[in-house]
This record gives structure tokens, sequence and C-alpha cells, in this order.
């Protein structure tokens, strides 16, 4: 295994899972099951695949201990440091990076939580140092073999789909333009800046923001200095794109700006080459140096050969499910989909389609097909399960039906209930012989439409 000595890896966790709020009701995001593991070892698979021997995880307070509890579990070769922030105040992914600013000392390497895929990391850093790079942004394209119908559970309902505009020279990749398609209507003005530094403009509405972003170190100081900034994606990266295109003059008093609090930070002064580093890559033959007198250079590196699907909503969360069986993530050290601690009587559970985990038991008389069930369920006997995802600590009593469901922590399906198309969050009890369908069961004990 590599050690990365020019990058440090962080890991994006604290998010509170806002757009999924019944399956984060009482479990934090990065720990909903994608197959038979957390989200959250996905990202950390791809650092460590990629050969990192650390990596920071910023987490919720009031959730640091469970969440470090079931990564220890996971165990990884790496050496992990857990970095709690703040659970009952609004912190961006910005202020999560400000708020551990004195332990980054390298380039850094940030990802979110809640990105799953079979990439290769390597070709977003070579990217990174083939342009000297002040920021390199990863994109997927969709691709034919991500494509899956299935019905999302829940009130049917049109999915509304945010959509980024990214623009990128087509030859270079060089990023120069990052913009929500919702903050325009009917057309978006093209500055002549823009038009002027690339005759090769792509511009696209259908790549996905993977949420990796691969940046300098003065980008983590600049946010020391700009403490209105308070989102990654949202206000730092659409502002250094932006300014990569600004006429600029160099304020030379890099380091008596440092010593001012108040001053309002000057980006290209933060982004200033020190002297030893110019004359290492002036006396550089590697890279691309056409454009090697900028100061600020943003790059893209879009990816239509793998699968990449961040799981933050719904759909996206069911998709991954649907498809993770596929991806091989695991590079040749894939554990037993079905955990040896688990219990099984029947012999009608599908092993090459579902997922088991510990301390789980299934009863005979019962039939499970292209599903996810955690750890400590108990199903018990005359109950057909299919295409579903079963928490921890689910209860499934006798002569239940479930088809296309999403059983959140700790829930109880109460006898002969028969239940299509559903989510039951957490702690809920459906009670006995219910019929639902296309329906969201509440722990408030009512129903209510997402």
């Amino acid at each position: 295994m590599q050690n990365w000595l020019e990058f440090q890896a962080v890991v994006m966790a604290a998010g509170k899972g806002s757009r999924i709020p019944e399956m984060t009701a009482t479990k934090p995001k990065c720990l909903l099951p994608v197959g038979n593991k957390p989200m959250i070892y996905y990202p950390l698979k791809l650092l460590e695949n990629a050969g990192f021997k650390e990596t920071k995880i910023i987490v919720p307070d009031n959730y640091a201990s469970d969440i470090q509890e079931e990564i220890d579990r996971l165990g990884f070769e790496m050496n992990l440091s857990f970095v709690p922030i703040p659970s009952d105040e609004d912190w961006g992914t910005a202020d999560s990076l400000r708020h551990i600013a004195d332990y980054i000392t390298t380039d850094i390497i940030v990802l979110s939580c809640d990105l799953i895929t079979n990439a290769d990391l390597h070709q977003v850093l070579d990217v990174y140092r083939k342009h000297n790079a002040s920021l390199v942004s990863l994109y997927f394209s969709p691709t034919q073999d991500e494509k899956c119908d299935f019905v999302i559970p829940g009130p049917k309902s049109k999915n509304k789909i945010e959509k980024d505009i990214i623009g990128y020279d087509s030859k270079t990749s060089r990023l120069l333009l990052m913009a929500s398609a919702s903050d325009f209507e009917e057309t978006m003005p093209l500055s002549s800046a823009l038009l002027n530094k690339c005759s090769n403009l792509s511009l696209c509405s259908k790549l996905l923001d993977a949420h990796l972003y691969v940046m300098k170190r003065w980008l983590v100081y600049y946010l020391v200095k700009d403490k209105n900034m308070s989102t990654l994606k949202g206000e730092l990266l659409p502002f250094v794109v932006k300014k990569q295109l600004s006429k600029h003059s160099v304020n030379k008093n890099l380091d008596e700006m440092h010593l001012v609090d108040d001053i309002k930070p000057d980006i290209f002064s933060m982004s200033r080459e020190s002297d030893i580093e110019y004359n290492i890559r002036s006396m550089s033959s590697f890279g691309d140096s056409a454009d090697s007198g900028e100061i600020i250079k943003c790059y893209a590196c879009v990816l239509d050969s793998y699968v990449g699907i961040r799981a933050n909503i719904l759909h996206d969360y069911c998709k991954i499910n649907k498809i993770i069986n596929k991806l091989n993530i695991d590079s040749g050290d894939e554990k037993d989909k079905i955990s040896p601690e688990a219990e099984i009587l029947s012999n009608q559970l599908d092993r090459d389609t579902c997922f088991v985990g510990p301390n789980t038991k299934i009863m005979e008389k019962t039939s499970i097909k292209n599903s996810s069930i955690g750890s400590r369920c108990t199903i018990n006997p005359k109950t057909r399960i299919t295409d579903c995802i079963l928490m921890n600590g689910v209860i499934i009593e006798e002569r239940c039906v479930l088809q296309n469901c999403i059983v959140c922590h700790d829930a109880t399906i109460s006898a002969g209930c028969e239940l299509k198309d559903c989510l039951i969050s957490g702690n809920f009890k459906v009670p006995s012989g219910g019929k639902h369908y296309n329906e969201v069961l509440t722990a408030m004990d009512r129903l209510m439409e997402i």
C-alpha cells in the first residue's frame, strides 16, 4: 500500500440527511445500510484502495460514538480520526473544513459519506497533478449500466431531480462554470470573459457532481479568512471557478495579510506560489505548461465508464441498493454477503441476491429474494419478502408479505400485514392485519406524505 504524502483525506459524515428524514430520524445518514455495509464504508474503501493510510472523518457530536463504533467493526487498515462538530448548529461543509484548518498541512481531497462508486481514484489525482491544478472536481456521466427501472417506496410522485450546469473545455477539461439549473428560467447568460477563455466550451446538465474535490491547501486557508462561506459546492467552488477568469494583481505583502484578521481576503494573493514552489514547477518537465503562468486553475474530471451515485435522496438510495451487488467495490476482498453469525432456518433464502447481517434470525417457511436484511432482525414463519431493505433490529411477525419496501431501524411489522411500495420509519409498529400500498408510515402513529 502506497502512502500519498502530498494529500490528506477528509470525509464529510456530519450531514443530517434532511432529504430522507423518515430514514434518518433515529440514525445518522452515514450509517444507513447499502448492501450489507453502512453507507460510509464505500468512500472509505475508495480511499483505502487508492493507498491512503489515514483519513479524517467529520461527524456530528451527538452520534460520534455510534459512528466510530460501527466503523471500527469494518476492519479498515487506515488510521481513522474522528472530528466531532456541533450537531445543534447548522454547519455546512466549508464550516467543517474551516474547523480542522489547523490540522491541514498538505493539499487535500474532500469527499462525501454518501458517494458510492467503483471508479479509480488515481484518475482524479492524476488530473490534479498533471495540470498543477488549484481544484479538481469529479463528475460522472450517465451510463447504460447505471440505469434500472424500479418503483420508489412511498406515495407516487414525480421526482424532481436537481440539476447542475457544468461548463468545461472539452479538450483540456478546464472547469469554467458551475451553476444550478434552478437559478435560471429560460436562458442563461454567458460572460464574454468565459467565451474568450474557451473556444471548446461544453455545457452539461446531466453530469452528477460526485462531491469529491481535490484542492490546494491555500483554499482551506482562504476559508479561514472568509468566514461568510458556509458550503463548498454552493459557495466556495463557484467563486473560485469564476475568479480564475478575473484580472488580478498579486499582493506582495502576503505574510502581512495573514496577520490581520478582519482584512478582506485576496484570493490571488493567497494562491501565490512560494519561491521554492515556483522554481520546482518551472524546472519540471512533467505536466501541461500551457497555462503554467496562471494563478488559479480549476479542472473537471469527467468519468463515463464507471458508476457513481450519491445516496442522499430516496430515489438514489433505492437505486444503489438495487445495483450494489454488481459493482465489486471490494476489489476481490469481498466478504460473504450472508453473515456467518446469522441463524437461517429457511431453505428459501436466495443467497445470490440477498444480504443478511449478523445476529439475524430467519425462521423456517420464509421466502426472501433480492433483499438486504440488517443485523439483529427476526423474520418469523410464513413470511414473503421481495425487493426490500430491512435495517437493523427489524421484527417481521408471522404471515406477512412485503414487496419493494424499506423498513427502518427497530421497526415492527405485526402479524398478517401486507405492504407494497411502502417506507416504514424507525421504531414504528405496523398494526396487525394492515394493508398498505405506496405509503409512508411514521413513528408518529399516523401516515404522512413526503
